[in-house]
């Protein structure tokens, strides 16, 4: 006989998968008698909570999620997500809070959020469609995005953080500014366009359609390759840039490469941004100015956003802004030399 899960009893008694869980954890709010009638569903189905779920319900120890959705992408040396997993699990420790992982690739409902182990989660990468159905059916249950907007997130505010990049090509003497960047429906790539168009609007630099280009889809060899097809194509027309502002690490790693081949230099000829992690930016030569998120802050808010949830407590703030910083290494060079 296979094992009763959380999905059976709710089926069984006409309830979200929540709401089951909440009831036999003795979180949530479940009124007496609905959770005396999943309790007793529970017992007549034979459902027997593993040794975690037991010690959710004894109040024993905390437990909280991080799920990280992406398609392909590698959790070691990635930027965002290496980062965000050592932080959240020193958070963790400190607080003394027991932690679940998930790496969900299926772009469904990650398996987290239908065990009921988890009190709260935070979340990395895309939210899926059928995730997103989820949440909207379960709107009581403790979700904190990072670096995605939703009801309760915090994310990086680099539309400021370009901004402020093309403020100090500007002052250090730029004038043709290129920006590469996403897909237009991430909200990556609009932060960056906004703050890019922005930013050359209020300091004088002309946008030249030319000189805006996005990456697709493309994960691993391809997109390096078209990275580096991109990298031609910037210096193939009459109007070449003498900067480049990019997401990411790849794209400008591919530059460093591509570039002496087309006889550029760096950062003789152009300047380099890369909107990355500064361990990224400085395992490259020469070293990247970057624009960079604030990873310390970012986990600790999203960490107290979401113990405030799982207390019932609403948070006075549920979508954050992080300032971005701009950290000045050796890829951009003054054009009045």
């Amino acid at each position: 006989m296979s094992r009763v899960k959380l999905r059976d009893i709710a089926d069984y008694t006409g309830t979200a998968i929540s709401t089951v869980s909440a009831a036999l954890n003795g979180t949530g709010r479940v009124s007496p008698d609905k959770a005396k009638q999943i309790r007793e569903a529970a017992e007549k189905l034979g459902f027997k909570p593993n040794l975690a779920a037991q010690l959710l319900k004894n109040h024993e120890v905390d437990i909280f999620g991080l799920i990280i959705s992406d398609r392909l992408t590698r959790l070691t040396g990635h930027g965002v997500y290496s980062e965000l997993q050592e932080k959240f699990l020193n958070e963790c420790r400190a607080g003394k809070i027991r932690t679940q992982f998930e790496l969900d690739r299926t772009g469904g409902v990650p398996a987290t959020f239908s065990d009921g182990i988890a009190k709260g989660v935070i979340h990395a990468g895309v939210i899926s469609e059928p995730l997103r159905d989820w949440l909207e059916r379960n709107p009581a249950y403790p979700f904190v995005s990072f670096e995605e907007p939703w009801k309760y997130c915090v994310r990086t505010d680099f539309e400021t953080g370009v901004r402020k990049a093309v403020q100090y090509l500007a002052a250090t003497g730029h004038h043709r500014i290129g920006l590469f960047c996403g897909p237009a429906q991430f909200d990556l790539s609009k932060q960056m366009e906004a703050g890019f168009r922005e930013g050359c609007k209020e300091f004088g630099r002309e946008i030249r359609p030319e000189l805006i280009r996005r990456h697709s889809l493309a994960v691993g060899r391809d997109h390096f390759l078209e990275c580096a097809q991109h990298v031609r194509e910037f210096f193939s027309g009459p109007v070449k840039p003498d900067a480049i502002i990019a997401p990411g690490q790849g794209f400008c790693t591919v530059a460093l490469y591509e570039l002496p081949r087309l006889g550029v230099r760096v950062p003789e000829d152009v300047s380099l941004i890369g909107a990355c992690s500064g361990w990224e930016a400085e395992r490259v030569y020469p070293q990247l100015t970057s624009i960079e998120r604030n990873i310390e802050l970012l986990v600790a808010n999203a960490m107290k956003m979401l113990r405030q949830l799982t207390r019932g407590i609403a948070p006075e703030n549920p979508n954050q802004l992080i300032p971005a910083d701009l950290v000045v290494r050796d890829t951009v060079v003054s054009r009045f030399q």
